[in-house]
């Protein structure tokens, strides 16, 4: 593996989500981690081009060894196992922030949807292109805030980094 994300010796090994058995020794060849592992559950059999990565585990933050069934993919590269990469902690609040943006256009398109329909059957007002402008800016001045707040989460996100 080339990253083992502070799995260690005992960390549970678990097939499809099942632990089967757990890490027996890890040793770092040049840019190259080996991890060892044993399985202890009876009839369970690996099969080849199966699939391993380090996934997070309980509310403590330790790291298991995960292994799932091998893909046509996966089969087709002749690997016993395939090592994908481990999911990062920023990899995961960046596609926070991805789908709070998208979160946040649906909200801005369905606030506007309803503001439009309730001037429609509540006051009965006439809707025209003065109101339409209106509505408008309104809807620009809250992207331009969502706008704002993604970026400063993103600053903020690059300052925890550091």
């Amino acid at each position: 593996m080339p990253d083992v994300d502070g799995m260690i010796v005992g960390s549970p090994v678990k097939f499809m989500g099942v632990q089967v058995g757990h890490i027996n020794k890890i040793n770092i060849v040049n840019n190259t981690v080996y991890v060892k592992f044993v399985i202890t559950e009876k009839d369970v059999t690996i099969p080849q081009g199966a699939i391993a990565t380090v996934e997070f585990n309980g509310l403590g933050g330790s790291k298991s060894l995960e292994i799932t069934q091998p893909t046509q993919e996966t089969l087709d590269s002749k690997q016993f196992i395939v090592i994908n990469q481990p999911k990062r902690l920023n990899a995961s609040i960046s596609l926070l922030n991805e789908m709070f943006d998208k979160l946040g256009a649906i909200g801005t398109r369905s606030a506007y949807f309803m503001n439009q329909f309730e001037n429609e059957t509540q006051n009965k007002k006439p809707i025209n292109p003065a109101i339409i402008a209106n509505e408008i800016d309104k809807v620009n001045n809250v992207l331009d805030r969502m706008e704002k707040n993604n970026k400063d989460f993103k600053n903020r996100i690059k300052e925890w980094k550091r």
